[in-house]
């Protein structure tokens, strides 16, 4: 199996093993980072976070109703299920590229693009993940709300969302993650953010300064990480 894909995209390890000394010759070039270039990647770094952080946000609220009706146990009913499950997988299916692609040709090229793509991410990923966690609550406390008059809002406030608001959170931190990584490659197709610095010195063969831009975001990502898991240490 592995061979006939490997046949199938055209590899082959001899000709791999004799370029690979191409790659080698590009970390070179890009060896030491241009230290000097620092002080001018705090802006576009900034505007990375800030795609990454409204694209969460904005995200993250719409994914709360989107999870809640594609629970079995909360739904409003098998039609609305169906065609809110049909919704995500949407939503999953097209690449976060491709909404950047499509929010640039409606609202231009820049951050506002970027960050409407990573909200549709966001509320993929979330709603996923989080109608699960829905499905799997103890249904006892929103039946007992509801058998006392509650309405399915007062059910869904006081009875189900509490028991599954812990995983909320440590969903929201994790498409938080997966957003600051995402919003570098969005850059790419003119999305904003440092990711089209990042372009654009690579197109100047700039290689240096790309592997300054790369160190920047990889220990970005790394903080990011360390605090997302403090927090759900915190939550747990």
């Amino acid at each position: 199996m592995t061979w006939w894909s490997g046949n199938g995209i055209g590899f082959s390890v001899v000709e791999f093993l004799c370029n690979i000394s191409g790659g080698g010759r590009l970390l070179a070039e890009s060896w030491p980072p241009d230290f000097s270039y620092l002080p001018r990647l705090a802006d576009p770094f900034m505007e990375t976070l800030n795609i990454a952080i409204i694209g969460t946000v904005i995200g993250g609220i719409l994914s709360v109703p989107v999870a809640v009706l594609a629970a079995r146990n909360l739904t409003l009913g098998r039609v609305i299920w169906f065609t809110d499950r049909n919704f995500m997988n949407v939503l999953r299916t097209l690449p976060d590229l491709f909404w950047a692609m499509l929010f640039a040709t409606a609202v231009g090229f820049g951050p506002v693009a970027g960050a409407l793509a990573l909200s549709v991410f966001t509320i993929a990923v979330i709603s996923k993940l989080w109608s699960e966690s829905l499905e799997s609550i103890d249904m006892g406390l929103p039946e007992a709300v509801r058998a006392v008059g509650g309405t399915w809002l007062e059910m869904l406030k006081f009875g189900a969302i509490p028991q599954a608001m812990q995983h909320y959170v440590s969903y929201a931190l994790y498409a938080f993650e997966l957003n600051v990584r995402a919003s570098m490659v969005l850059g790419l197709v003119g999305a904003g953010g440092i990711g089209m610095i990042l372009e654009t010195q690579r197109a100047n063969f700039e290689y240096e300064r790309v592997a300054m831009i790369v160190l920047v975001v990889l220990v970005a990502v790394l903080i990011i990480e360390e605090i997302s898991e403090a927090i759900r240490k915190q939550l747990a």
